[in-house]
């Protein structure tokens, strides 16, 4: 199902090309490389030490236990029983995660990268990454377990519904993409349904995980998972924190290869080049990953025919919103649904309020909901042709900005002589 792609990044040779010029991008390249393989091993030891983070999570749960006063201890009897049960609970997750990782070397696809020597560097897990893991298991339940099913028909539901409406006539030469697929239920339930698939995500945490339900899965209920055993707050009762799950909950090797397929990578760098190759663009939770949603928009549209559909589900959370540089264009629904129209995209279809849980224990005390919205636009022409500078740089610009300000602030904080 996979497709490692990667962007080119020669150059084009010329008389005007100096042999300096080459060396300097050969040694950009090898800097971007090292750092994109920094970045995945640094994932891949994050999955590695998730046994050793949940013991020191339970080790100081029990360490807190233990400092209050033997007589409140009594009072929850089972209390030392239940940390041993989560504990033993994490041996059952490790063995899925192992079965992550020793898919690992389909990612390493760099022939000037020594990755054993990148994982040996001193670089620790961050808590950030840790974070990631523990969710990544919960995005396992929500897309490949029959406990996520409500929360897939709530998103997954009005998408599929959709494509069964304007495609009455499944075929495997109805190319649809699915950019942001995450764990791929979605692009895995539209190949089911007859059509030609293909799923982009740019996670690693969610690539590695998908990797192994669908390349590497033969039938259902394969592992089981204790997705919430590091969820101590908001738990009615040790029974919720100790819910097993079975995944996956299909078997994901009954459809053709053909039919599915999957490109690892960043959208916008690796579909730039396209143009009206897909009949539909199925997006979920998707476009408020952007650092510019309208950029989303653009090469959205680009991708379509004349005549495609562009069916999208989610809210406006924006992943970017305040976080240090990076840039993070902030609109409205309205104020997107306006720039539709420059592109070619007509909205015919529009709900708006549609409830839809992400990653909830049902039997927890605490749910998120968003109030998401559920179009349809149908492309009726060209994509206007632009040229957009490139994402970096817009923060080159802050940074001169900020650069110029502590210069203006130095100069003006002078003391006087």
């Amino acid at each position: 199902f996979w497709d490692m792609q990667e962007d080119d990044k020669t150059g084009e040779s010329g008389s005007g090309q100096s042999s300096q010029k080459g060396a300097a991008d050969s040694k950009i390249e090898e800097d971007e490389e090292m750092q994109e393989a920094i970045h995945f091993c640094d994932i891949l030891k994050a999955y590695a030490n998730y046994a050793t983070h949940c013991f020191q999570l339970f080790n100081r749960l029990e360490s807190d236990f233990r400092s209050i006063p033997k007589i409140q201890q009594a009072l929850v009897p089972s209390f030392e029983k239940k940390l041993r049960t989560m504990k033993a609970c994490v041996g059952a997750n490790q063995f899925f995660v192992r079965k992550i990782l020793n898919e690992r070397r389909v990612f390493m696809n760099s022939d000037t990268i020594n990755y054993d020597w990148v994982m040996r560097k001193n670089r620790p897990p961050t808590p950030g990454n840790m974070e990631k893991v523990l969710s990544t298991l919960k995005q396992c339940v929500r897309d490949w377990s029959e406990e996520g099913k409500e929360e897939r028909a709530m998103c997954y539901g009005p998408i599929l519904s959709e494509i069964k409406k304007l495609f009455p006539k499944p075929s495997t030469k109805i190319r649809m993409l699915v950019p942001g697929c995450g764990m791929s239920r979605l692009v895995w339930e539209i190949a089911n349904a007859g059509f030609h698939a293909q799923g982009n995500e740019f996670s690693y945490f969610m690539l590695l995980c998908s990797f192994l339900i669908l390349n590497c899965t033969k039938k259902a209920a394969v592992y089981q998972l204790f997705p919430y055993i590091h969820q101590t707050q908001n738990q009615y009762s040790p029974r919720g924190q100790l819910t097993r799950v079975l995944v996956p909950d299909v078997d994901p090797s009954t459809i053709p290869d053909s039919s599915l397929s999957m490109n690892a990578g960043d959208f916008q760098e690796i579909y730039e080049e396209q143009i009206e190759e897909w009949d539909c663009v199925a997006t979920c939770f998707f476009i408020d990953t952007a650092n510019n949603v309208i950029e989303y928009i653009r090469l959205i549209s680009q991708l379509l025919k004349v005549g495609g559909y562009w069916v999208n589900f989610g809210p406006l959370l924006y992943h970017y919103s305040g976080m240090r540089n990076e840039i993070s264009v902030e609109l409205s629904w309205e104020e997107i649904r306006a720039c539709l129209k420059h592109y070619n995209l007509k909205l015919v279809r529009e709900e708006r309020c549609k409830p839809a849980t992400y990653c909830f224990n049902k039997q927890g005390m605490m749910k998120n909901e968003y109030s998401c919205v559920s179009t349809t636009c149908v492309k009726i022409g060209k994509t206007p042709k632009e040229k957009p500078a490139p994402r970096f740089q817009a923060l080159v610009n802050r940074g001169k900005q900020q650069q110029q300000q502590q210069q203006q602030e130095t100069y003006f904080c002078q003391p006087c002589k």
